[in-house]
């Protein structure tokens, strides 16, 4: 949904977009967010904390836009066993909930709260409205409020694990062939293996927020990550008998 613009500090006015989820059988909106773009990143950042807050989806129900199509939204799905369905295209009666959803926040949020002073500030704002106002207000069409209905199922929710590894189920990932070094190249940098994979085919998962880090997956291994190329001691590495290293 399109969200107000903000001034920011040098006068100049930024418009902001509105990404929500929506759980199906009890209405709940199980994360809203306003960002400065409507772009992939953001809507994995939306769908992301979605998840965390109230657990995995059976089925993911999404448009057809380029943002909802992306490698990461496929692959994370994919490996947390979601099923991802699109609505038909320019069919807006397949989008009814979401859509009457933006209509109430837009009538009963937004038209009361016209200036803001920073994202964090609207943001803050919309969430509070979110669980106090809407979540845990009577729906008419269940008869209760959302957040009473989504509580109803509560044996069946499936969290994510809060591990130092789960966020990197939205990495995005890229196939890669290890050289007879154990050294594979992504980005135009060459970096080192964190165990012995050479001439193997390797997955390397990478957050596009912050290409510094990449992590070697194997057979569906977790590898650990890899390490930018150091000649020095790559050149040091015995050539005949394989190198050994923890996996997850």
């Amino acid at each position: 949904m399109h969200g107000p613009a903000i001034k920011k500090a040098d006068g100049a006015w930024k418009k902001t977009y509105f990404i929500a989820f929506i759980d199906d059988a009890s209405r709940l909106i199980t994360h809203g967010e306003f960002f400065y773009a409507d772009d992939t990143v953001n809507m994995l950042n939306a769908f992301r904390s979605a998840l965390y807050k109230r657990g995995k989806p059976q089925r993911l129900y999404f448009d057809n836009g380029s943002n909802y199509t992306a490698k990461e939204i496929h692959q994370a799905c994919l490996r947390l066993n979601i099923r991802l369905s699109h609505a038909p295209v320019r069919d807006g009666a397949a989008k009814g909930k979401i859509e009457r959803f933006f209509r109430g926040f837009r009538d009963r949020f937004l038209v009361r709260h016209t200036e803001f002073t920073s994202l964090p500030a609207l943001n803050t704002l919309a969430q509070t409205w979110i669980e106090n106002n809407y979540n845990n207000h009577p729906h008419s069409s269940i008869g209760m409020a959302p957040l009473a209905r989504f509580n109803l199922d509560y044996r069946r929710i499936d969290y994510l694990p809060n591990d130092e590894y789960t966020d990197e189920v939205f990495y995005v990932e890229e196939n890669r062939k290890v050289s007879k070094v154990n050294v594979f190249s992504i980005n135009n940098e060459k970096f080192e293996c964190p165990v012995d994979l050479r001439n193997k085919t390797v997955q390397v998962r990478f957050d596009r927020r912050d290409r510094r880090h990449f992590i070697v997956y194997f057979n569906h291994a977790r590898m650990g990550e890899a390490l930018p190329l150091n000649l020095y001691h790559n050149a040091q590495l015995p050539r005949d008998t394989p190198a050994t290293g923890e996996t997850r």
